[in-house]
This record gives structure tokens, sequence and C-alpha cells, in this order.
């Protein structure tokens, strides 16, 4: 397949750097499940996207977030959020395996379907500029932190069945 214009979701380095911005903003202390961690890295794409997340009332606050954010503008429409969501997995998959050769990631928890940050860090330029950028939209990494923390993952009420991104119906719960 020929793509002529430039999508952030199908770049594997663009996602080796929204790995890193989620590893630098999360608590780097708590294991992370795979699957979660892709939620969150979807939804740091396409904050936008946020408003379509059925939310607890207490952060109802965080869709007038998803209003703000100034979406680059697309060449071509794009697919719905599960469609995109499931495209984006291979982009995601050859991130976490470079970050974990290169040692920012444990690999023992990646084939257990965990993200386990280890204590390596980004070299002093990389990690400047991950702050930056974190500070930048410090309200989007705080809507992502509120995401990982306050809501289960499986489950009817789980973070899987609140975006629609994934099938939740067979979790063991």
């Amino acid at each position: 397949m020929i793509q002529l214009t430039y999508e952030p979701a199908f770049d594997p380095l663009h996602s080796i750097f929204r790995a890193l911005r989620l590893r630098q903003s999360l608590a780097t202390d708590i294991p992370i499940p795979r699957v979660l961690f892709r939620i969150l890295d979807f939804y740091l794409l396409f904050p936008m996207s946020i408003s379509t997340v059925r939310l607890l009332p207490k952060h109802r606050k965080l869709k007038k977030l998803a209003a703000s954010t100034k979406g680059v503008t697309s060449y071509g429409p794009l697919p719905d959020n599960t469609m995109l969501f499931e495209r984006m997995q291979p982009y995601q998959d050859a991130a976490m395996d470079t970050l974990v050769l290169r040692g920012f990631f444990s690999n023992e928890g990646l084939e257990a379907g965990w993200v386990i940050p280890t204590k390596i860090e980004p070299s002093a330029s990389l990690n400047n500029r991950l702050v930056t950028i974190n500070a930048a939209e410090n309200n989007l990494m705080t809507a992502l932190n509120i995401l990982a923390t306050d809501y289960p993952i499986d489950g009817s009420n789980g973070l899987k069945h609140r975006t629609g991104l994934l099938e939740y119906r067979y979790d063991a719960v």
C-alpha cells in the first residue's frame, strides 16, 4: 500500500515518542496493562476522541478538554475509532519492541501483557523535550492519568466498554 500523506498513527517512530511521553507522565513504579497503554496512546494521539468515552459524572469535564483540543487537520477522512485503533496496533507493537530492546521497558513484563518501565532514562535532550511537550499539554496528560487510575480496564463498566475500542463481554472479571 502506498501512503501519500503522513499520518502519525501509522508511524512507528511517532509511536515510540508517544510511548516515552506516557512513560514520563504516568507513575513509573506501577506496571500498566498493555491494553491500557494502547488505549492511552490512542487518546494521546486523538484527544478529540475523548468526547466519545462514557465517563463517570465527576469526570464529565474531560469532555470539555476534548472539545477544546485543536485536532490537526487531516488530508483525508479517518476511519472510525475502533478501526483506527485496530490499525494502529502493529505500529504500537513495533514501538514497544524497540523500546524493550533499548531497555526502557521490561521484556518479561511485556511478554506477560504488562508495560513495566525500567530505571533507564532517555537522554537529557530527549527528556527535556518530553517534559516540555507534556507540560504544554498538561490538561491532556491529567485526563489520561484519570483514565488510567480511576477506571478498571475489563468488564461491563471497564475502559474497554466505556471507550468502545475493544471487546469487553468475554473478559474474566
